[in-house]
């Protein structure tokens, strides 16, 4: 008991220490969609709304992509939620709390198991660390996984009491653990007939009401799932003949596999199409052979029937994945956490036919080589930039990972960067949600660079979308959609029209706070003092607690009280350029900075033609000066992202003065590394 309990301190010791580091990554991907995005978090719902609500409450792009139904794991979040808020470090420590229980009961459920000495230590310790399991800890939305394993290990546990007791109450324990694990994620169906080969190896019989009990648990969950949230469920569709529906099968099976057994280094999801190379379908014709390998032994070893079961069952589940409509990916390297531990199984009852030295050398080496490779590829949950850097490298040619990677430069204001990346997604094939995504984002470049129409036009081929049949855009994407329409509008001074978008947006999503600041905001901007108090009494009344801060006539009086430089900063933070504009032209004698300035305030107008006029007339006054030329080029460059005529700008310089080194590598790298890369988008 004593050596028991200190393997078990040890295993905690290990795993906090190699895990601490990753607690305070950012959230990546789906984690900042699901927390940052969800309405149970927004309006602070109770636990109870878990099981009313779909796990991604139609955010992805086009209506009828929530395939998913978790309410346990949504439950955990929010009770995170209610007891110290969402949080990057208790996510993942809560992660691996979770995880480090499910070890603990798997460690004495194999303790149970006939087999040889320290046969239970040498499966946990390389489970515990078996490198592709980091992704459920630290990708945060991995914990469905984590929980499904937990319930998975207690329901085995408790099954294999009751054969040693001879009690239903273990029966019954056993039984209410698959239940709350098909309510955590729901391939924890895939269990059923794994428990059915486990208790008839073990006993030569089962208990026909347990299973019953375990199959009412199932349909318990799908009726809810269907019918009384009208989820819509996957739907499947077949390839274009039997022999890719064959590659598909094997590739996704060579995936699973050869990172199975490479977990060192491994692509954290693939397309299809990339699993169907070569490469992987060989994979896959040696891991069924593996299989199949692994069943005839087991005609001798019955003890080794249930993991080779436990692995084919849950590798041929998720092989199913590919022939559904998921978005974006249908294979990913997370979902392998119940095989990897059947797997770990299968080796270390492979180990017994060693004499007992050589077994320590080859556990230890392994955990020597799984050690560093979860430090080395947990770096990548480090921030959003490394995560796709990473999914780059191994998919570079993939529309929806080069829109991530843009979305993560975008963020980092690394503009030109972001828009590289989204002109190369244009030359690729993309499923119509990621053009959704990409659209929206090549928008925002476009506001940015104050090039509206052209940004109405990104926004305007997603609403062409909805004239396709059976296609509706997600609610999530309208509210993007209103609230970059009434962006341009403000900019432009059409405040009506952005108020149509506002209240559209107040309409669909009253319980976003978002959706009230907005258009608060724009009231400020516009001086339009009696519509902001207005609407801060609705704000006030819609959330108490949030806005208790807000004071419309405090904001008055002190705007009245500015001077004309901090009024005109005040307009520029709340996109009025027109009153900038007009205060800006009642100054006398303008300087460069100002005309600099001028012309800054036309262009986010929406006005380049006036844009142009100043700055042509600022390098008629100084076209000698390589300083203000140089100066132009940056205004272009940095304000507007308009490489082109900063181009221009930046070469009379060096026409004046060859000399400027920074200059001339500037003008090389934007032509080498922006815009020879960059092809034609609107034709």
């Amino acid at each position: 008991m004593k050596k028991d309990l200190a393997f078990l301190l040890a295993l905690v010791v290990i795993l906090f220490g190699i895990y601490w580091k990753t607690f305070n990554y950012d959230l990546i991907w789906d984690d900042d969609i699901f927390f940052k995005y969800n309405v149970l978090f927004i309006e602070n719902h109770p636990i109870s709304s878990a099981f009313k609500f779909g796990y991604f409450s139609e955010q992805l792009g086009v209506q009828g992509q929530d395939h998913y139904y978790r309410p346990l794991l949504t439950a955990t979040f929010l009770l995170e939620n209610k007891l110290w808020g969402i949080q990057n470090v208790t996510l993942r420590l809560t992660n691996l709390v979770i995880y480090l229980f499910g070890l603990i009961f798997l460690f004495y459920f194999l303790k149970r198991q006939t087999e040889y000495l320290y046969f239970p230590e040498i499966v946990t310790l390389l489970f515990a660390l078996y490198p592709l399991n980091m992704d459920s800890i630290v990708w945060v939305v991995g914990r469905g996984d984590l929980l499904g394993f937990l319930w998975a290990m207690l329901c085995f546990l408790f099954l294999d009491l009751s054969f040693k007791k001879h009690r239903a109450f273990y029966l019954f324990l056993s039984s209410g653990c698959f239940l709350l694990g098909i309510f955590s994620k729901e391939t924890f169906l895939f269990l059923f007939p794994v428990l059915l080969v486990y208790e008839a190896v073990k006993r030569r019989k089962v208990a026909s009401l347990y299973h019953l009990a375990n199959l009412g648990s199932t349909g318990l969950f799908f009726f809810l799932k269907i019918f009384v949230l009208d989820i819509k469920n996957i739907r499947f569709v077949l390839r274009a003949g039997v022999g890719e529906d064959i590659k598909a099968t094997l590739g996704t099976l060579g995936y699973y596999f050869r990172t199975m057994i490479f977990p060192l280094r491994y692509d954290m999801f693939v397309p299809v199409q990339e699993a169907m190379k070569a490469f992987y379908v060989g994979f896959g014709i040696a891991a069924a052979m593996f299989v199949l390998l692994l069943f005839y032994r087991s005609i001798k070893n019955r003890m080794l029937l249930f993991p080779a079961v436990l692995l084919a069952i849950f590798l041929g589940a998720h092989i199913v994945l590919v022939f559904t409509d998921i978005f974006p990916f249908q294979i990913y390297s997370r979902y392998m956490l119940v095989p990897g531990l059947a797997l770990i199984w299968i080796l270390a009852s492979a180990l017994k036919g060693i004499r007992e030295r050589p077994r320590f050398v080859v556990t230890f080496a392994m955990l020597v080589l799984f050690i560093p490779a979860i430090v080395l590829n947990g770096t990548s949950y480090k921030n959003q930039t490394l995560f796709w850097q990473r999914a780059q490298q191994s998919l570079p040619r993939d529309a929806y990972v080069l829109f991530q990677s843009a979305k993560a430069a975008f963020e980092n204001k690394d503009y030109l960067s972001a828009e590289l990346s989204l002109n190369r997604s244009l030359s690729l094939d993309m499923k119509r949600e990621t053009s959704i995504l990409v659209s929206l984002l090549y928008a925002d470049l476009e506001i940015v660079r104050a090039d509206y129409p052209s940004a109405l036009r990104w926004l305007n081929s997603i609403e062409e979308f909805e004239s396709l049949p059976n296609v509706s855009v997600a609610p999530f994407i309208r509210y993007q959609l209103n609230e970059k329409k009434a962006k341009v509008e403000v900019s432009r001074g059409n405040l009506p029209a952005a108020e149509v978008s506002f209240e559209d947006n107040l309409a669909r999503f009253s319980a976003v706070k978002e959706s009230y600041t907005r258009l608060y905001d724009a009231y400020l901007g516009r001086c339009s003092w009696d519509k902001a108090a207005a609407l801060e009494k609705v704000m006030r009344q819609v959330f108490p607690n949030y806005f208790r801060q807000i004071d419309t006539a405090g904001i008055r009086s002190n705007f009245e009280k500015l001077p004309v430089d901090k009024k005109m900063s005040f307009y520029v933070q709340y996109r009025n350029f027109d009153a900038a504009l007009s205060l800006l032209q009642t100054l006398p004698n303008l300087d460069a900075d100002h005309h600099l300035l001028l012309a800054r305030l036309y262009y986010y107008k929406g006005l380049p033609e006036e844009g142009e006029k100043v700055i042509a007339g600022l390098y008629q006054a100084h076209a000698g000066d390589t300083e203000v030329l140089n100066r132009i080029g940056y205004f272009y460059l940095s304000d507007l992202l308009r490489v082109r005529p900063a181009l221009t700008y930046f070469d009379r310089s060096l026409g004046l003065k060859p000399s400027q080194q920074e200059i001339a590598y500037l003008t090389s790298r934007l032509r080498s590394q922006y815009l020879d890369k960059l092809k034609l988008v609107w034709q």
